[in-house]
């Protein structure tokens, strides 16, 4: 198999997985606050992260790299989030996501700017198309723009954290273990997790099946999910796997009909089949030049 085709396959996987852990997600949060659920799942995230980490004990590189590299992404991760909580104080959160999204542009730039990668035909419109497809999916005539300004600034500073930790994984990924690092970064993140005021109190006192939705998501997102996009950046240039992010809200449409009963509207499924076409314009491309 080429390496740009395992790196699509990766970059797939990680959206695919990125859905899945949404669904046990939303469930958990029809009783639980977002905080604690998401300390249990780093929590989780770390043993099943660990474990593997211990698996594949003759590769491990624990390096200033490694250590370097899961400070920043914990750091990048903690503001970011950080950054959307502060964003949906004041504006509709279909807003904030639709703004974060904005990190796929900002990284094919970076990209470009930084890592010398190739701006191939086809991406920068498979983006923007993918772009216009995901507000197709989000658009609600319900949704109004008001608000601060700075509430739009903070939604744009989570996306470029994500980007920015998107481009540094590039730039050190031939030098650190994948799992390791996230290991390593869910560790970090647990630590900033548990100053957050309560969180230690109401940890203690979530049910077992809080804690069963927590493992589901901690296997689909901190494990699976991005790892695989970890692995995708070893085989294509980081711009082209962050693109395949976009696939993530049609794989949540599709599982939230199949697992939840949730059925798609048409704007949603015409927004998603637009999606998938700015995905494909520049992967079809790249395929049939190789």
């Amino acid at each position: 198999m080429q390496p740009q085709t395992k790196g699509f396959l990766f970059a797939t996987l990680g959206s695919l997985s990125a859905a899945l852990f949404f669904v046990p997600y939303k469930k958990a949060l029809e009783t639980t606050d977002p905080q604690t659920y998401l300390f249990a799942v780093y929590i989780i995230g770390f043993l099943f992260s660990l474990v593997g980490s211990v698996a594949k004990k003759n590769t491990i590189k624990i390096n200033k790299t490694t250590l370097w590299g899961a400070l920043l992404f914990a750091v990048l991760s903690v503001v970011g989030n950080y950054a959307i909580g502060r964003s949906m104080e004041g504006i509709d959160p279909s807003i904030t996501v639709l703004i974060t999204r904005t990190q796929v542009i900002m990284v094919l730039f970076m990209g470009w700017l930084f890592l010398r990668e190739e701006m191939v035909r086809f991406l920068i419109p498979g983006a923007l198309t993918a772009f216009a497809g995901f507000f197709l999916m989000s658009y609600s005539e319900e949704v109004s723009l008001d608000g601060e300004l700075a509430f739009y600034l903070w939604a744009l500073m989570a996306a470029f954290c994500f980007g920015v930790s998107q481009v540094i994984l590039k730039s050190i990924i031939h030098q650190i273990e994948p799992i390791t690092l996230n290991f390593l970064r869910l560790l970090m993140g647990c630590a900033f997790i548990a100053f957050i005021p309560g969180v230690m109190a109401e940890i203690i006192k979530i049910g077992a099946d809080i804690w069963w939705y927590a493992a589901a998501s901690a296997f689909f997102g901190p494990l699976v999910s991005r790892v695989s996009y970890m692995y995708s950046v070893r085989y294509i240039p980081v711009s082209q796997s962050t693109l395949f992010i976009m696939l993530s809200p049609v794989f949540t449409a599709i599982l939230s009909w199949g697992l939840l009963g949730l059925f798609p509207t048409i704007q949603q499924m015409m927004g998603g089949a637009i999606v998938m076409l700015g995905i494909v314009m520049p992967v079809l491309y790249l395929l049939r030049k190789n």
